[in-house]
C-alpha cells in the first residue's frame, strides 16, 4: 500500500520500503560471526592492532620499571672517577678487569664503577660536587691542575695519615697540595705549611700511564668520607705498583 502525503498525493514509496524499516543494531560479536576470516583479519588490523601494540609497549615499560625497582642491587665495592680525561673502551675494560680481580669476590653480587664521562666544564664540576656530597665516589684520578683545585675544597684524605706505611715507602711520589684554608690560615705568611700529601702521582704506574692521554700527569686521591675507603687504599697501591 502506497503512503499518502500532506497534500493527499500518493507517495511512490510503499509502507514496506526498506527506508522505513527499523534498522537492527548488530553487536560486535554478531558482526564478527558474520565475517569471513579475511574480513576478520582486516577488521582486527583496522580497529585493534594499534591498541594492542600500545598495550604491549605499556606493559613492557611497567615490567621494566618494577623489575629494576625490585631486583636485588649489587654491592658496589668501589666507585672511581676519571676527571678531565677519558679512557678508550678497551682500556677502561682492562682497568676494570684488573681492579675487579683485586676487590671482587662474587661477580653475581658485587660490582665496581669507573666513571670517565667527566670532561672539563661547568657541568662536570656540578656533577662531581654532587657525587662527593652524596658519598658516591671513593677515588678520583685527574690532572695535577684539577687535583690542586679539588684539594682546596678539603675533599681528599691526607695519605700520610690514611696510608702511613705506604706513604713512608713512597714519599718521593706523594703529591702535595694546599687543602681547605680557614680564614685564620689565610693570614699565615708561610702558606706551604698548609700543604699535605693528598694524592700520589701515577706517572710511574705501568698500568695507568699507558692509558692516560691528558697532557699533564695523572694524580689520584682518596675522598674523605668514602664508603669504601679500604678498597680505595688497595686500589691506589695497585695502580702505583703495577
Amino acid at each position: 500500500m502506497a503512503l499518502i502525503g500532506k497534500n493527499n498525493h500518493e507517495s511512490v514509496l510503499r509502507e514496506d520500503a526498506s527506508l522505513f524499516q527499523v534498522q537492527e543494531t548488530k553487536t560486535e560479536k554478531q558482526k564478527w560471526k558474520e565475517m569471513s576470516w579475511k574480513q576478520k583479519l582486516q577488521y582486527f588490523r583496522d580497529y585493534y592492532f594499534f591498541k594492542c601494540l600500545l598495550c604491549c609497549f605499556a606493559a613492557v615499560l611497567v615490567f621494566s620499571f618494577v623489575w629494576n625497582a625490585l631486583k636485588p642491587k649489587k654491592e658496589q665495592v668501589l666507585s672511581a672517577a676519571v676527571v678531565h680525561n677519558f679512557l678508550a673502551p678497551e682500556e677502561k675494560t682492562k682497568l676494570e678487569q684488573h681492579i675487579s680481580k683485586l676487590l671482587i669476590t662474587d661477580m653475581e653480587k658485587q660490582e665496581l664503577r669507573i666513571n670517565d664521562s667527566l670532561p672539563d666544564g661547568y657541568e662536570t664540576d656540578t656533577k662531581l660536587t654532587a657525587y662527593i656530597s652524596a658519598r658516591e665516589v671513593d677515588l678520583i684520578i685527574t690532572t695535577e691542575t684539577k687535583f690542586r683545585e679539588l684539594a682546596r675544597t678539603g675533599c681528599f684524605e691526607n695519605l700520610e695519615e690514611t696510608m702511613p706505611e705506604f706513604s713512608e715507602k713512597n714519599k718521593s711520589f706523594l703529591f702535595y697540595a694546599e687543602g681547605y684554608l680557614e680564614e685564620s690560615d689565610i693570614q699565615q705568611e708561610d702558606a706551604s705549611e698548609t700543604c699535605n700529601a693528598y694524592g700520589i702521582s701515577l706517572g710511574e704506574s705501568d698500568l695507568f700511564s699507558g692509558i692516560w692521554h691528558a697532557g699533564k700527569p695523572a694524580v689520584a686521591g682518596i675522598i674523605q668520607g668514602s664508603r669504601n675507603k679500604e678498597n680505595a687504599r688497595r686500589t691506589l697501591e695497585e695502580l702505583f705498583f703495577q
